[in-house]
């Protein structure tokens, strides 16, 4: 009975820290919603060359890498900024999951799936207005 007890206690702490392992892919995705904010609002946003939005809108990114987005209204200076991902709460999961418990093979899994990272879910920019240009003079 002592022994069941032993066994039953390891499968259970086993899938417990299994469940814990990659966990960051499993439990957000690798992919996640973004909402973009502009001032002044309906301007045009275009991510990573294929992406596109009036903003403000959500759009849903790959958490795999970082994106690069180019933002146009008339009237405004056209302006470029990168989306930047940051390392996720989930990064603990792995470490005591998959690092201590387990091999790093899993963790290597959310760094390649993207469930190591995150990005703001609300982005806010402020377009610059276009400066008039110089009249030209006539003779």
């Amino acid at each position: 009975m002592r022994i069941y007890k032993v066994w039953q206690g390891g499968v259970v702490l086993c899938a417990l820290v299994g469940g814990l392992s990659g966990c960051g892919t499993w439990m957000h995705s690798d992919k996640q919603s973004v909402t973009i904010f502009t001032n002044p609002p309906e301007t045009a946003v275009v991510i990573d060359d294929y992406l596109h939005l009036t903003a403000p809108g959500t759009v849903t990114l790959s958490r795999k890498g970082n994106h690069l987005a180019q933002v146009n209204k008339d009237g405004y200076e056209p302006t470029s900024f990168k989306i930047d991902r940051t390392w996720s709460w989930w990064v603990v999961g792995d470490i005591f999951g998959c690092f201590i418990i387990f091999s790093p093979i899993c963790i290597m899994n959310d760094i390649d799936q993207g469930g190591y990272y995150t990005f703001d879910d609300k982005i806010y920019l402020t377009l610059d207005r276009r400066t008039a240009s110089e009249p030209t003079l006539s003779k």
